[in-house]
């Protein structure tokens, strides 16, 4: 069993963005409405490893309170700003907020997220130069350990436009048969079972337990919610790990690799090439 170091891939990715970044100066703008402490644990995150680099991140909190035009017009500010090289807007936001109507006002020059209609239609056409970070933190996983998706059968839970739809895409690009599981899906057990590569990204504490999993499987965990003092990933960890390949752990797995490869889009965007690693 292996249990992957997301920490130490992500200091590798970090090493080479300082070093094609050569002092240069870059700043992201981070949109966060609401006072959801997971995610502001991951903001932080985000700015502890792009400051670590010579990237700025400032960071824009909206109360729920607040109309959605205010959070609309910061972006349209920032969008306007020539210092600002990159902006993010936080997910999930709150339900009174349009969320497409959000994403959509950042402009795809600086969509380091992928995630406004323009830059998802570019990537899901194949046209994209940037991945969006969770398929690019997946490919960052699947190099450090040499894994090959082609022929493999992959189980993705979720099928959000952060994670599960833009992987269950990759993944089948590479040559993996996806079955995706969303809350609608009957007989999950079974169609984990079947898994050589298990994604989940759903936020749901322990929603993935050792009897769903095969021996040997590849277990990819990207939740990352508050569980009374700690923060959980999706899948049980002590009974799962024992029966798996490799498995990420939570904390100190997929979330510092997202951040690495957010931070290799942001280097993009300013300079029209990807860190090569």
């Amino acid at each position: 069993m292996i249990i992957a170091d997301g920490r130490a891939i992500t200091q590798k990715v970090l090493s080479r963005i300082k070093t094609d970044l050569d002092g240069r100066s870059i700043s992201i703008a981070a949109i966060w409405v609401g006072e959801n402490l997971a995610i502001g644990r991951f903001v932080e995150m985000k700015k502890k490893y792009a400051e670590s680099v010579g990237i700025k991140i400032s960071i824009f909190n909206f109360s729920t309170n607040d109309p959605e035009e205010k959070v609309i017009n910061k972006i349209k500010e920032l969008s306007r700003d020539k210092e600002i090289n990159g902006i993010i807007v936080e997910l999930p936001l709150p339900d009174k907020f349009d969320r497409d109507k959000i994403l959509n006002s950042v402009p795809e020059e600086k969509d380091i997220d992928v995630l406004s209609a323009s830059a998802q239609k570019n990537f899901y056409d194949n046209r994209s130069e940037l991945l969006p970070p969770s398929v690019g933190a997946l490919e960052l996983l699947f190099r450090e350990y040499e894994i090959d998706p082609k022929g493999k059968v992959a189980a993705v839970f979720g099928q959000s436009i952060l994670i599960g739809k833009p992987i269950s895409y990759w993944l089948e690009s590479l040559g993996a048969k996806v079955l995706r599981i969303d809350e609608n899906t009957e007989n999950t057990k079974e169609l984990c079972l079947r898994a050589d590569i298990v994604v989940s990204g759903v936020g749901k504490p322990n929603l993935i337990s050792g009897n769903m999993v095969k021996n040997g499987a590849i277990v990819v965990d990207f939740g990352f919610e508050k569980l009374g003092d700690k923060i959980a990933g999706d899948v049980d960890f002590d009974s799962v790990a024992p029966k798996t390949y490799l498995i990420t752990p939570v904390p100190g797995g997929m979330g510092p690799i997202v951040i690495a490869a957010f931070l290799k889009n942001t280097v993009y965007v300013t300079q029209n090439s990807l860190p090569k690693l």
